[in-house]
C-alpha cells in the first residue's frame, strides 16, 4: 500500500507540476484548440485549463508571453524554453476569455449571464461545479452560488454531459461580463458578491434587514441560517431560526412555500453577505484584495524545499471529540490517522519538514487501515514535559504555545515565515445530517485580540509557555494572517473538489469561515487560530460525522488516504512548486 501511495503521489505531483510548471515541452491534452500560430488552448482531465506555447528563442518570446500573462513581467520565468504550458490562473482576463471560448464553443452569452454546456465527463476526469466557478467567476468557492441559483436548481452535485449551467452576469469575470453587455472589460469584478438574485437589503421600524425569498423545498435551518450566517451549533442555529421566523412574521414554518419572504437582521449575517459599502463588507473585501496581492507575490519552493508544515490532530487523550460509538468512530482517531498519512506523504514525496503536535506512543505515526476504532487515551501533547490531554481547554492553549515555540525556533534558523504552514485537522458533528463535506476556518482579522494570556498556574510547568506567556499580535498581522490563510484554504478546497475521486466540499453556505457565532451573537475563534504566530493557519473540518455518507467516508482508509493526498496537492499548489 505504501508503495502504491507513493506512486500515486509522484504521478499526481508530476501532473500538477507539468501544468503549473514553467517548462512543459511536448504537452498533450484531451482537447486542444488553436488560438494563433504557436499558441493552443488545452484542457486536461476535464478540469485543468492552460495554454500551450511554442516559443521563439531569447527575448523574442517576450511580446508573445506578455500578451497572455496577467503579470507581464513573469515572461522571464519562461525565457530559454522552447515549449511551455501556462496555467489558466496565470492568464490575463482577455486570454482567459479566449481559452474558454475556444474550448467551449457551444457556450453562449446574453444580457442575463453566461450559459455553459458541460462537454467533459469520462474516466479521465469531469467538469465540476468548482471548476466551472473557478473558470467563469475567478473564484472556486462561488460554486455554491451557482448550485443554488434558481436556473440551476434541478441539477445534482455531479454534473452530466449536455447540462447547461447558468452563471449570472454579476459573478462573471470582467472579460466575459463584457460579452453579456455587463460593462467594460477593464471594470473590476465584484469581490465575492453573493448576487442580487439572492439577497436584497432594506430597513423598517425594527431595523435594517436582508431579504431572501425561499425556493421550493427550502427550510430556514439549512437554506438561510446555515448559509448566510456564521452560527454553527444546533442550539444556536435553532435560536437564530426563531429570531428570523418572528422577524419575518411567519406563524408556521411548516407552511412556507416558494417565494416566502425571509427577513434576516443584518447583525446576524456573515461579513461576506453584508450590504455592499457597509463597514463589515468593506473590511471583508479588503482582506480579499490583500489575499490577491499576497498570492501574486507568494514565495515559491521547489519540491517544498525549506517549507515547514506543523500538523495538529484535533482532540486526543481523554478528549475524543465527536463520537459515534455504535459505528466505532471517534473524531480524535480519524484526525490522527489523516495527519499520519499527510506526514508520510510529505516526508516521502517532498522535501518539507514536518512537525506533529501530538503522539500516540503505541501507534507512532504509522497510518491504520482500521474501519472501526476504540477510544483510547494514549495520545500526548509533545510539550516539555508532555501533556496527557486531561483537560481540553488547557490542551488547546498548550497547542498554540507549542506551535509558537516551533515557529520561533524555525524563524531563528532562518526560515521565511511565509514558508511555515499550520493546519489543525478535525471532524465536524453538525446536527443537521443534510450538511456534509469539508469546511475550512481561517483567523478572522476582526475577531482576534492584540494580546491574550491564559489564566492558571499550570502553564508555568511547560517550557513552551513559561518564557512566552502572552500571545501578542497586531491588527496589521491579523489582516495579513487572514489573507494568507484564505489563500491556502482556497488551494485546499480546490484540491479536494478536483481530486480523483472528488472529495465533497461543504455547499450549504461558505466553505471558508472566519468566525463562529454563538448564542447572543458572540463571536468565537478557536484558540489555535487566535493565538498561533504562524501567519498561514487553518482549522480543517474534513467531514460531518452526523451525515451517513460522510461517516462512511471517514471510516474508509482509502478515503482518508485520498484526503491526505489532496491536502499534500494543496500544499504543492500553494507554494507553486
Amino acid at each position: 500500500m505504501f508503495r502504491e501511495t507513493n506512486r500515486r503521489l509522484q504521478a499526481s505531483a508530476w501532473l500538477l507540476g507539468m501544468v503549473l510548471a514553467l517548462i512543459a515541452p511536448g504537452v498533450s491534452a484531451s482537447t486542444v484548440a488553436v488560438l494563433e500560430d504557436g499558441i493552443c488552448a488545452g484542457i486536461r482531465g476535464g478540469r485543468v485549463l492552460y495554454i500551450e506555447c511554442q516559443l521563439p528563442r531569447g527575448d523574442a518570446a517576450r511580446p508573445l508571453l506578455e500578451r497572455y500573462l496577467a503579470h507581464p513581467e513573469e515572461w522571464k520565468d519562461y525565457r530559454g524554453r522552447t515549449a511551455v504550458a501556462i496555467p489558466f490562473s496565470k492568464l490575463n482576463m482577455d486570454a482567459r476569455r479566449a481559452v474558454l471560448e475556444a474550448i467551449f464553443p457551444e457556450d453562449r452569452a446574453d444580457g442575463e449571464g453566461w450559459w455553459h454546456k458541460v462537454v467533459f465527463k469520462g474516466e479521465e476526469g469531469a467538469e465540476t461545479w468548482w471548476s466551472i466557478a473557478e473558470w467563469f467567476t475567478g473564484v472556486g468557492t462561488n460554486y455554491h452560488d451557482l448550485m443554488n441559483h434558481p436556473r440551476n436548481a434541478n441539477y445534482a452535485e455531479t454534473l452530466q454531459l449536455g447540462q447547461v449551467v447558468f452563471i449570472p452576469v454579476n459573478l462573471l469575470i470582467p472579460s466575459l461580463r463584457a460579452r453579456c453587455g455587463g460593462g467594460a472589460e477593464t471594470e473590476e469584478p465584484p469581490v465575492f458578491d453573493p448576487g442580487a438574485h439572492e439577497l436584497t437589503y432594506g430597513s423598517d421600524k425594527q431595523g435594517p434587514y436582508a431579504l431572501y425569498r425561499l425556493k421550493k423545498g427550502e427550510a430556514l435551518y439549512t437554506a438561510v441560517v446555515a448559509r448566510f450566517t456564521d452560527y454553527r451549533d444546533n442550539a444556536d442555529i435553532l435560536k437564530a431560526c426563531e429570531v428570523i421566523q418572528k422577524r419575518s412574521g411567519i406563524r408556521n414554518v411548516h407552511r412556507m412555500g416558494a417565494g416566502q419572504k425571509i427577513l434576516i437582521p443584518l447583525e446576524m449575517l456573515s461579513d461576506r453577505y453584508q450590504p455592499a459599502g457597509s463597514e463589515r463588507r468593506r473590511e471583508y473585501e479588503s482582506v480579499q484584495q490583500e489575499a490577491q496581492r499576497l498570492q501574486a507575490t507568494r514565495v515559491r519552493a521547489k519540491e517544498l524545499e525549506g517549507v515547514v508544515i506543523i500538523l495538529d490532530p484535533g482532540h486526543g487523550g481523554r478528549d475524543h471529540g465527536a463520537a459515534f460509538p455504535q459505528y466505532g468512530l471517534y473524531e480524535d482517531e480519524i484526525n490522527y490517522d489523516i495527519v499520519c498519512r499527510i506526514k508520510q506523504l510529505l516526508e516521502t514525496g517532498t522535501r518539507a519538514k514536518v512537525y506533529v503536535t501530538l503522539l500516540d506512543p503505541k501507534q507512532g505515526y504509522t497510518p491504520t487501515n482500521a474501519t472501526r476504532f476504540t477510544h483510547d487515551t494514549d495520545e500526548i501533547l509533545l510539550t516539555t514535559p508532555p501533556y496527557d490531554n486531561y483537560d481540553a481547554k488547557i490542551s488547546a492553549n498548550l497547542r498554540w504555545y507549542l506551535v509558537n515555540h516551533i515557529y520561533r525556533k524555525e524563524r531563528a534558523a532562518g526560515v521565511d515565515d511565509r514558508k511555515i504552514l499550520f493546519a489543525s485537522i478535525h471532524c465536524d458533528a453538525l446536527y443537521n445530517e443534510k450538511m456534509r463535506g469539508a469546511m475550512v476556518y481561517v483567523p478572522g482579522a476582526n475577531y482576534r485580540r492584540n494580546s491574550e494570556t491564559p489564566s492558571g498556574a499550570i502553564y508555568a510547568r511547560f517550557e513552551e509557555a513559561r518564557n512566552n506567556r502572552a500571545a501578542n499580535s497586531t491588527p496589521s498581522e491579523h489582516r495579513r494572517d487572514e489573507a494568507l490563510s484564505r489563500n491556502f484554504a482556497e488551494a485546499l478546497l480546490h484540491a479536494l473538489a478536483t481530486n480523483n475521486p472528488p472529495i465533497k466540499v461543504h455547499s450549504m453556505g461558505d466553505p471558508i469561515r472566519n468566525v463562529i457565532r454563538q448564542s447572543g451573537g458572540r463571536a468565537y475563534l478557536p484558540a489555535v487560530l487566535r493565538n498561533t504566530m504562524v501567519p498561514t493557519k487553518v482549522l480543517v473540518e474534513v467531514a460531518n460525522l452526523t451525515n451517513p455518507t460522510d461517516r462512511e467516508r471517514a471510516a474508509d482508509p482509502k478515503w482518508r488516504q485520498w484526503f491526505a493526498e489532496a491536502f499534500v496537492a494543496a500544499v504543492i499548489r500553494h507554494f507553486n512548486s
